[in-house]
Order: C-alpha cells, then structure tokens, then sequence
C-alpha cells in the first residue's frame, strides 16, 4: 500500500509537470493565465493519476503504462527546448 502511494505521488506529480510544461509552451494566453491553467490543470491530472494507480492490484500495469507517457512527454519536452518542435 505504501509502495503504491509513494510511486503514484511521484510518478503522477513528474508526469503532470512536464504535461503542463507542454500544455503551456502551446497556449496563446498571458503568463498569468498559462499558471492558473497550470496550477488547476497539475492538481487534476496530478489526482488522478494518484486514482488511476489505486485501480490496479498490482503497481506494475500503471507504472509502466505512466511511464511510457512520461517518456513520451519527455522528449516531446527536450524537443520543444531544442527548437525542432515550435
């Protein structure tokens, strides 16, 4: 159970983050409305995530399934940084 709290916790808050990083780099809004989007838009995926990990048995499925949406988000982040993706 604990195992299953504390790989949500962090796996969801690095996975919101960087999907709220990309997320901003696309709006055409102010700073000011790109952070509470942000602040609003992290705390949901952020909870659910935490959710979506307490529907399985086992922390492997979920773990996994983030993880390969947190790469992806990743490299999408590296590429946006670079200045291949505009």
């Amino acid at each position: 159970m604990w195992r299953k709290t504390y790989l949500s916790f962090l796996i969801g808050l690095l996975l919101s983050t960087s999907i709220i990083l990309n997320l901003n780099h696309f709006l055409p809004f102010d700073v000011d409305v790109k952070l509470l989007v942000g602040y609003i838009l992290g705390f949901l995926i952020w909870a659910g995530l935490m959710s979506y990990f307490f529907c399985f048995e086992k922390t492997k499925k979920p773990a996994l399934q983030c993880l390969s949406v947190l790469t992806f988000s990743l490299v999408l982040n590296v590429l946006i940084k670079l200045g291949v993706v505009a």
